[in-house]
């Protein structure tokens, strides 16, 4: 199965793309093109997933606005390139700059790692390629990461994310995770996530294509690497950022599961201290006892959110 997922298309109604970049990374994606400058939304998917994790949304966006769709470099589809966040959406980037003709608005949507890529990828807009202009960053269920290695001063936060120190140290995480099993651990992930019945009868579709992924020790090592990069570049950047104030400066929404996330830390306002002043900004929590897997277990309600998002600030005209 794990090799049949290399050249699966996930969306039979999009195109399936596979991008060298300069970074060295081949990007595999799907894309739906609207032409005539039409505005691109990207939907980046995070750890231990693969863009099947938005099979639920895509087809409520398909012919509304253009999409990109890109499986993150290093999670088993894509090949690895430098792990950082910025490293990585800029490899994005210039698949979107190839895929797509034309001058560009972006609109950056994301979940988990994805959310991360597209928080750095908010911050650094103004670097962007002159022709794509960021518009806008819906991100769900994650906080600064500067602010999560924060808040493992409690230790009820240390063991609900116990994973984040485990894969940043690469290679005992890789010999760890491969004698267990890589896709036994990801079965075991789902399991520890849970917040309701209804929230992982959701998601479980698709996880035995995340369990084929993380069976190859390459997916297992790359999505380490991110979170080594997590552990160091990525934080160095932020805490940079922060002293010299660069903030997100395009209208952002923040999705967070008030069952996980949200129930130890103020996620909505957490966001406050990393957008600009002035700038649209809305931290909404999702009930209903919905996990951390959200584009899953919670994908009607997140669909309904990010398109009222695209209509009020991206220009996006929808039925």
């Amino acid at each position: 199965m794990a090799e049949s997922l290399e050249t699966r298309n996930f969306f039979p109604a999009l195109q399936r793309n596979v991008t060298p970049t300069p970074s060295g990374s081949t990007v595999v994606s799907y894309t739906s093109d609207l032409g005539d400058g039409s505005p691109i939304l990207t939907l980046i998917h995070g750890y231990p997933q693969s863009a099947f994790i938005w099979r639920h949304i895509a087809p409520t966006l398909l012919g509304k606005v253009s999409l990109f769709i890109p499986e993150l470099p290093g999670y088993g589809i894509s090949t690895r390139s430098t792990p950082s966040k910025r490293g990585v959406g800029t490899a994005l980037l210039s698949a979107i700059q190839t895929l797509f003709p034309g001058s560009r608005s972006v609109i950056l949507a994301g979940h988990d790692r994805g959310a991360r890529i597209c928080h750095r990828l908010a911050v650094d807009a103004a670097s962007a390629p002159p022709d794509l202009k960021i518009t806008g960053a819906f991100l769900i269920d994650i906080v600064p990461t500067k602010v999560q290695w924060d808040k493992f001063s409690d230790p009820a936060i240390a063991r609900g994310y116990f994973h984040w120190p485990l894969l940043a140290n690469v290679e005992l995480a890789v010999r760890m995770l491969t004698a267990y099993g890589g896709g036994r651990w990801v079965r075991e992930a789902f399991q520890l996530a849970r917040k309701s019945e209804e929230g992982l009868r959701r998601l479980e579709d698709g996880v035995e294509v995340y369990v084929a992924l993380f069976e190859k020790e390459e997916t297992i090592r790359g999505s380490c690497e991110d979170y080594e990069a997590g552990a160091g570049v990525d934080v160095e950047e932020q805490v940079a950022d922060q002293r010299e104030g660069r903030k997100i400066r395009v209208p952002t929404v923040v999705m967070f599961s008030q069952a996980g996330l949200g129930a130890r830390i103020d996620v909505a306002r957490e966001w406050v201290d990393w957008v600009e002043e002035g700038v649209p900004y809305e931290g909404v929590p999702v009930g209903h006892g919905y996990g951390h897997y959200l584009p899953e277990e919670a994908h009607d309600i997140v669909s309904e959110k990010l398109v009222a998002f695209l209509r009020e600030f991206s220009g996006v005209k929808l039925d």
